[in-house]
């Protein structure tokens, strides 16, 4: 898309984003944590822009601690957009309007950096289309060279993340940078840069240069290609020809960020408990890129999750790391809390931990009001493979961990496998089969264990010890159906097979150089995008394959691989060393280990040697401790409190509070589920007493009188909630309403009876009112209300008005409405010239709940009048009870 000197003005948002845009809150921008930004105080201006749509990336805790850090830097500014969905894409298409930041609701191109997250091979394609949804050039080399403070110029574009940071070379042609490694440090530092070169009107190529001298920055086109064709080199002697990734220190307490009002892929606190890993997986990039290993303090980590937990309102919690089970101090930390929230119906998850850690200790502070799930990664299905990648970890273990949980109540447990891996023969495919086997016969004695397993493909990683390997998309499929056909008898196991055209196409990319910039571009424009997601794989292949065949490598055109495990088992130590010494396209980013380690990792992994965790066991040399990324810091592990037994919580129901509230301006966007949700949250973050239900899953005793439509207004809805002892109803609406959006307001409150009949039953009738006019405007205003007016006659004189439509089966279904109609007015919009009229409907409410809506009326009319009309303005005016 492009639009000429796109306007720095907030976008039009509400004739944008709508009741006719899927999950319009998803783009509200409003969430719990949001504060006022003073635009034009900001000396630098940021956008992380997260290359998912909101759901995913609102609740990526980097995005969320990055959000945070920008924002508390003085004269920075930093906000937020997201992939759109493809509805409000082509919407934005359609108007020739940018993208816009969800806060501000500015345009893009008003912001002086866009910062992407890339944090998987195949994201590059979503960001091209967030740059040209946001009218800003693809190509870094299109955007010119004017200073940032000229309002033609365009953003500064950078890229971080995993991806960006392993190997940057197949997506530089996009960016302006490469943030390497961590972020928390480094961008304020950007910042100060680019703050200092806008005030003196530098260039964007001078600005670029100073740049790339802050530690931790890549600048692409100061860099190219050397005469091998592989090597990347400065082009310039003051730039440092290998850019060190930088290491920061985890900040737990910016993690509570943010609070979104609809459901996210992550609804919950996540505190980060330690970061990096030197475990050693020799197929595991994050455990080689993260290095080394930095634990929070146990302190830390409870004042975090205690306050996050009061601030946000969250019902549940998780403690982040690569292996949370690697965090020492964490029995100790799991019953602290636990201990401190044992009334507070909170659960505890973790996304992972290692199987041979897992004990009592750890199994009694995972869930709390509820039993989260259970995942463990075995990776491969024997001993002689788990060795051979480095896995440390033995059948017994597997079976002891396996057994620790089913003797603390779990009978359902997730473990991740892999195929393909170096190694691996179809004895090692078919053990993954014997190892669930094993598994259930040797736990019988505990009850029945069901397994949920995910059969993930090996792709090999820059910057591991298998970096120079092949994979084949012919032999996953075959060890695929080797393994189906040996599971297809059993019993209480579920499995998942990853899509090998997805690893196909990560692979390729993934180790790929600058030559892959076109074949990026052209699968973008050919329909490629969200290829994370797997209703999109089918369109994705096709658009990445013929893109990989126009530019030329639908071959084998990495000479740089070693082929199969059998390839590097025939070469001599000498020549595994020579073939690995040749450069490789990522090598001119230091990520901290010595490439040389890496070659001779792989001699030992030809071996099945093991090498032990150095954060526990002695230094493996890999070449990453030292002055300039640190040493790895372990916390001994903390006396472990008294646990004390969780409690449910409070069901008493002592008194019963009804309170009228409007819903208005952007709540309107909000379904009735996230209503419920934000007002959950905001019970919990009030403090309040307030009665629970029972059972497996407690909830606030709530109740909403009636669902609004999406996008409609209210101003007199009615809902009741419980307490556990008997309350001043104002003291009560004061507290209450210091939790909640503006734009969501208590009108009163009243003491009801307990023993009263249910907010539901109470219900009599509602008033709306709404706007029609004609899709088409040929005739004049007056004669258009007129019409309308008539037709409401027709409306109310009938006898009968019969709804079509069908249940919840799809079964045909039909009822007569007009004992719901009770009154149907029409008159002029006043202050509109164009034909508009301005209807208002006073419904009944039968016992059931069914009443009328505005969308029946305007359907009922249509007919009558014979031409289609929109509807505009919905309010919902008064519930009004019996």
């Amino acid at each position: 898309m492009t639009v000429a000197s796109p306007s720095l003005e907030p976008v039009d948002f509400d004739s944008l984003v709508n009741a006719g845009i899927n999950r319009p809150a998803r783009y509200m921008g409003h969430e719990l944590g949001v504060e006022p930004r003073d635009w034009s105080a900001a000396r630098v201006r940021w956008a992380l822009t997260y290359p998912e749509i909101y759901e995913v990336g609102s609740s990526n805790l980097g995005h969320i601690i990055l959000y945070s850090i920008l924002n508390a830097v003085p004269g920075q500014l930093c906000d937020r957009a997201y992939l759109p969905a493809p509805d409000l894409a082509e919407r934005l298409r359609e108007r020739q309007q940018p993208l816009f930041a969800v806060e501000s609701r500015r345009p893009l191109p008003a912001f002086d950096i866009l910062g992407f997250s890339l944090s998987y091979e195949l994201g590059a394609t979503n960001i091209l289309e967030m740059l040209d949804l946001a009218a800003v050039p693809l190509r870094a080399a299109d955007r010119g060279d004017l200073p940032l403070s000229d309002p033609e110029a365009p953003p500064l574009i950078f890229a971080g993340g995993p991806t960006a940071t392993s190997n940057p070379e197949p997506y530089a042609a996009f960016f302006d940078f490469i943030a390497l490694g961590d972020g928390e440090e480094l961008l304020p530092e950007i910042g100060l840069v680019v703050a200092e070169a806008k005030a003196a009107g530098w260039s964007r190529s001078r600005l670029l240069r100073d740049l790339a001298q802050v530690p931790g920055v890549y600048v692409p086109s100061l860099y190219a290609p050397g005469a091998d064709g592989v090597t990347v080199e400065p082009l310039h002697p003051e730039l440092p020809s290998r850019p060190l990734r930088r290491v920061a220190t985890p900040m737990p307490h910016y993690a509570m960020g943010l609070v979104p009002h609809v459901e996210t892929v992550h609804d919950r606190l996540t505190v980060e408990i330690r970061r990096g890993c030197t475990r050693g997986c020799r197929f595991c990039q994050p455990g080689m890129l993260t290095r080394p290993a930095r634990d929070v303090e146990p302190e830390a980590v409870i004042e975090a999750v205690e306050t996050g937990m009061k601030q946000t309102g969250y019902s549940d919690f998780s403690l982040l790391s690569l292996s949370c089970s690697d965090y020492l101090a964490l029995p100790a930390v799991g019953v602290e809390l636990r201990n401190r929230l044992a009334d507070q119906n909170v659960t505890l998850q973790l996304p992972s931990q290692r199987v041979d850690r897992f004990d009592d200790d750890i199994a009694h502070i995972l869930g709390g009001g509820r039993q989260a799930g259970l995942t463990f990664a075995p990776e491969a299905g024997t001993q002689r493979l788990r060795d051979i990648v480095n896995k440390g970890l033995t059948d017994d273990d597997l079976l002891n961990g396996i057994r620790t949980a089913m003797q603390n109540g779990y009978r359902k447990v997730k473990l991740y496998f892999m195929i393909g891996l170096p190694g691996e023969t179809d004895a090692d495919v078919l053990g993954i089969a014997e190892t669930c086997v094993m598994l259930q016969q040797r736990c019988r004695d505990l009850g029945r264990l069901s397994l949920n397993i995910t059969i993930s493909n090996f792709t090999p990683k820059p910057h591991t010890p298998f970096q120079w390997h092949s994979v084949s998309t012919a032999e996953f499929q075959r060890r695929q159906g080797l393994l189906r056909e040996a599971t297809r008898r059993l019993r209480g196991v579920r499995f998942n097979f990853t899509d090998v055209r997805l690893s196909a196409m990560e692979d390729f990319v993934g180790r790929g150089d600058r030559r892959l910039a076109p074949v990026i571009e052209a699968a973008w424009r050919a329909g490629a995008g969200m290829d994370a997601w797997f209703e999109a794989l089918d369109r994705t292949y096709e658009a990445w394959t013929g893109a990989i065949a126009a530019a030329g490598l639908d071959g084998r055109y990495r000479a740089l691989e070693l082929g199969g495990w059998g390839a590097a088992n025939a070469l001599s130590p000498e020549d595994l060393d020579s073939f690995c010494a040749q450069p490789l396209p990522w090598d001119h980013i230091d990520s901290g280990i010595d490439k040389s380690w890496l070659a001779e990792d792989l001699q030992r992994a030809l071996a099945a040697a093991v090498v032990p965790d150095c954060s526990f066991d002695g230094c493996s040399t890999c070449g990453v401790c030292g002055p300039d990324l640190g040493h790895n810091v372990v916390v001994p592990p903390p006396v472990i409190p008294t646990q004390v037994p969780t409690q449910p919580p409070a069901s008493e129901r002592v008194s019963r509070l009804r309170f009228r509230f409007s819903k208005t301006g952007a709540m309107a966007l909000l379904s009735h589920l996230d209503v419920v949700r934000m007002l959950e949250r905001s019970l919990r973050r009030s403090g309040l007493p307030v009665s629970f239900t029972g059972g497996f899953h407690p909830l606030p005793r709530l109740q909403l009188a009636l669902a609004l439509p999406l996008g409609v207004e209210a101003h007199g809805e009615w809902m009741d909630l419980e307490f556990l002892k008997a309350m001043d109803p104002e003291e009560v609406m004061q507290a209450w309403q210091q939790t909640l959006p503006d734009d969501f307001r208590l009108l009163s409150a009243q003491s009801v009876p307990v023993s009263d009949p249910s907010l539901s039953q109470r219900l009599a009738s509602a008033q709306w009112r709404f706007s029609l006019s004609p899709a088409s405007s040929d005739g004049g205003r007056d004669a258009f209300v007129e019409s309308v007016a008539l037709a409401c006659r027709g409306l109310m004189e009938s006898g009968q008005l019969m709804w079509h439509d069908t249940d919840k089966k799809g079964r045909p279904r039909e009822r007569d409405c007009r004992p719901s109609l009770l009154d149907l007015r029409c008159q002029p919009c006043n202050g509109v010239g164009a034909p508009v009229a301005e209807l208002e409907l006073h419904a009944a409410i039968d016992a059931m709940g069914r009443s009328l809506k505005p969308s029946q009326i305007q359907h009922w009319l249509q007919e009558q009048l014979n031409q289609d009309l929109q509807m505009e303005r919905v309010q919902r005016l008064a519930l009004l009870l019996q």
